[in-house]
């Protein structure tokens, strides 16, 4: 069984709040109060540095759970205890456990996935759970929790209809996860993280640019210097592509060291290069070159084919793209369109999708109606001087993936 499973009946709802998640953990004895814990929001961003945050404090011994989400290949990678995920026994295990409380007080599949998560890793006897925020922050279930430390990686438009339509609704949403007497780390210098953040009297504050930097010295692979108060460590190293990981990977080296003081240089370089999170900017074929990645915002678009630009500076780019109904995907389009020499869109199998209804005006897109056929489509027309390149949504990606392992 998978706990989705029991919400294919329903409609996946969003509804701000906390009391649904406070009640349901209460009923099994506050689990979430029993381990030490860190919170990560942002835009963009937060599940890599969830991943390198967690990799340093598992580097240094410390046992971790780690909780993020979507998941992409199987419902197990959302819940993981030393970055191994929940066997399919212990998960059916928790979901009968925690399915009379699901029913009890209505809960949300993300609540429900929080509510597992609380439960396996107060049994694991974890020594840190490092939580991916679902949503904004302020009234995200994993917001019952009382972190260590918060990170923000940074905050640009996406969920508008929940969140707000600018920069400092959206942040004021986010900071909600930061807690006056706990640091909070930034990955950027944004002015509405900045401001609100001192407003609401948070201390300290360790903002990128400001309280830390790095200095990029290689981009393929990514190699660079970072620089945080009297540390100075130079020639770090990530395994992941992208200029924006290597900000991800000092953001949370910036958390970490701010917690645990006894760190190890070479403990550290090896946590941050053994580092690796599915469906970002991954190559999935050198010959021929086919990537994916996740970027389902404008924003996130945007640096994705700058940095494709940047690694493959005379190639050519065919992009599958889909997006959900929700998302500002005309803007997205446009972006991709500039970017793109041959733009192929598609449906994916799930009720939010856009499909050729959306699209019709906008010309110099292909429509093909299945992933698989998009896939083959794009595949059969690429040659040694062009990449493959799927992006626009994680479910899109996830799909891909499953098809490419075949």
């Amino acid at each position: 069984m998978k706990l989705y499973s029991l919400f294919q009946k329903k409609e996946f709802f969003i509804n701000p709040g906390l009391e649904r998640i406070k009640k349901a953990s209460k009923a099994f004895g506050n689990p979430h109060s029993t381990f030490k814990s860190v919170l990560i929001s942002g835009t963009n961003g937060k599940g890599s540095t969830a991943v390198f945050l967690e990799s340093l404090f598992r580097h240094h011994n410390l046992k971790t759970g780690l909780f993020t989400s979507p998941h992409l290949l199987k419902e197990n990678e959302r819940w993981q205890i030393n970055r191994r995920e929940i066997s399919d026994e212990k998960l059916e295990f928790y979901i009968s456990q925690i399915k009379p409380v699901i029913d009890r007080y209505n809960l949300t599949y993300f609540e429900a996935c929080t509510l597992l998560a609380f439960l396996y890793f107060r049994d694991e006897k974890v020594d840190i759970g490092v939580f991916e925020v679902g949503l904004g922050g302020r009234w995200d279930s994993t917001n019952i929790l009382e972190p260590e430390f918060s990170i923000i990686t940074n905050v640009s438009l996406d969920h508008t209809h929940l969140l707000g339509d600018t920069l400092r609704q959206i942040a004021e949403e986010k900071l909600g996860i930061a807690r006056k007497d706990k640091p909070l780390i930034l990955g950027s210098n944004q002015k509405e993280l900045l401001e609100l953040a001192q407003k609401k009297q948070i201390k300290p504050i360790l903002a990128y640019k400001k309280d830390f930097d790095i200095k990029i010295k290689s981009t393929n692979p990514i190699v660079f210097d970072y620089r945080f108060k009297e540390i100075v460590q130079n020639d770090l190293s990530i395994s992941m592509l992208g200029r924006y990981q290597a900000i991800n990977s000092a953001t949370a080296l910036t958390g970490f060291l701010s917690y645990w003081r006894k760190y190890d240089i070479e403990k550290v370089k090896k946590a941050l290069k053994d580092s690796y999170w599915l469906g970002r900017l991954q190559v999935l074929s050198d010959n021929p070159i086919v990537i994916v990645d996740g970027a389902h915002n404008e924003d996130a678009v945007k640096k994705s084919f700058q940095e494709l630009k940047d690694m493959y500076p005379n190639k050519k780019i065919t992009t599958i793209y889909s997006a959900m109904k929700d998302k500002k995907y005309k803007k997205m389009l446009n972006i991709i369109k500039n970017y793109s020499d041959r733009l192929i869109l598609t449906k994916m199998p799930v009720s939010r999708t856009i499909d050729r209804e959306d699209i019709l005006g906008i010309t110099e897109v292909e429509y093909i109606d299945s992933i698989e056929k998009a896939l083959k489509t794009g595949l059969d027309g690429i040659d040694s001087d062009t990449i493959l390149f799927v992006t626009g949504s994680l479910y899109l990606v996830g799909e891909v993936l499953k098809l490419m392992q075949k």
